[in-house]
């Protein structure tokens, strides 16, 4: 074998045990400057022939890469910091949670070049029936997805780096739970429980708020007075407040569709004067100490931003006062909208003041019908059958 053997170049010869052994030269090493080459081996000089004609291929075309020894849990790690700069932070977190939690712990040894799609399956296939390490059951079809998605985005940018030639993810199909998906959300006669008790907490107005536009806890606390048109009876959604590892900040809805305008009732304009009035008056009793710039609707006692975490700490405490089902913040959004559509409102503009990106999400989300709907229906069908019967 002649060592000048060019990038791609190649040969075949048979060895004294009687099998055929094919070398093909794939670049230069770094660190010592020294060809590299892959050997192939096989029976029949045919079988390697084909072998170095594929591999030369993958040469030619630029989709070869070497295997790659690197641990999977090395790659992770190295990936989601890499990225850390260009993702929301909520998402940054997130990936990170996945990574520590359930993918480093259970498959992170493996090399990246052995990973399988096999592997990967019955990893989610088993934490959807078994992945809580609290407690018994498994994890949310949620969070399932969410390992997938981040396994995925990393292997992804493994392949355009060239340490694997491919995403094994891709062959990995995401378990799913049969039962229906269930939304917690409370009834008209709750709201109205819950709002009576809120009257008496600092917070209300946000409480007020959420349940009847339907905007999502970060949008609430980053809610300016320049964003309310009281003429016009509109709410725009300009910004979000967003908790990070330097502290509060506010940041731009993440998408075009969540930055949009919101109608509300004579009701709610009436609340958010009276609102004004009263912060009026206490940035009046302190002055200088009064943070008048962040000009927040919602804010902690001297104007500045407020921890969402007491927000949150507030709407459990009224809660557990009024005697009603306890739901998360983010479910008086699902309750906003489950009204709205019992209210007989248009799904199209449900979409838009919710700020989904399509109308598959929100048909998707809200595609259980409640008992006032069926009660609604049954009336219309009522109605139908008698024109039927008097026209003949």
């Amino acid at each position: 074998m002649s060592s000048r053997r060019g990038n791609g170049e190649g040969s075949i010869f048979k060895r004294k045990d009687g099998r055929w052994c094919g070398v093909v030269t794939v670049g230069i090493d770094p660190q010592t400057g020294e060809q590299k080459r892959k050997y192939f081996y096989d029976d029949e000089r045919k079988g390697v022939a084909r072998k170095i004609t594929n591999l030369k291929q993958k040469l030619f075309n630029g989709t070869y890469s070497e295997p790659c020894n690197m641990l999977l849990k090395n790659w992770l790690v190295r990936w989601i910091e890499g990225r850390k700069s260009s993702l929301a932070y909520s998402t940054y977190r997130n990936y990170r949670v996945m990574i520590k939690n359930h993918l480093n712990p259970d498959i992170g040894d493996t090399k990246l070049k052995d990973l399988k799609a096999r592997q990967i399956q019955e990893l989610l296939n088993y934490k959807l029936d078994h992945g809580r390490k609290k407690g018994k059951g498994g994890l949310s079809p949620r969070t399932i997805k969410y390992i997938y998605q981040t396994l995925h985005a990393a292997l992804e940018q493994a392949v355009k780096e060239r340490l694997i030639n491919n995403n094994v993810c891709k062959a990995v199909e995401v378990p799913k739970k049969q039962e229906e998906k269930k939304l917690h959300t409370w009834n008209k006669k709750q709201v109205n429980m819950f709002l009576n008790k809120a009257r008496d907490y600092k917070y209300f107005i946000l409480h007020y708020l959420a349940l009847n536009t339907g905007m999502r806890r970060g949008e609430l606390l980053g809610l300016q007075w320049q964003d309310i048109d009281f003429k016009q009876k509109r709410i725009q959604v300009k910004r979000q407040l967003a908790r990070t590892d330097e502290g509060l900040i506010f940041k731009k809805v993440k998408t075009k569709s969540g930055n949009r305008t919101i109608p509300v009732t004579g009701d709610v304009i009436t609340e958010l004067k009276r609102h004004k009035i009263k912060q009026g008056e206490k940035r009046l009793a302190l002055g200088e100490a009064y943070n008048k710039k962040a000009d927040l609707v919602g804010c902690n006692g001297i104007g500045n931003p407020l921890d969402p975490r007491n927000l949150v700490r507030d709407f459990k405490e009224i809660i557990e006062e009024a005697g009603i089902p306890e739901i998360r913040f983010h479910d008086t959004r699902h309750t906003f909208s489950t009204l709205f559509l019992e209210a007989r409102g248009s799904i199209k503009t449900l979409q838009q003041i919710l700020g989904h990106s399509s109308i598959t999400v929100t048909i998707d989300t809200y595609s259980h019908v409640t008992e006032e709907m069926l009660i609604e229906a049954e009336r219309k069908m009522e109605t139908m059958f008698k024109v039927v019967e008097s026209n003949k």
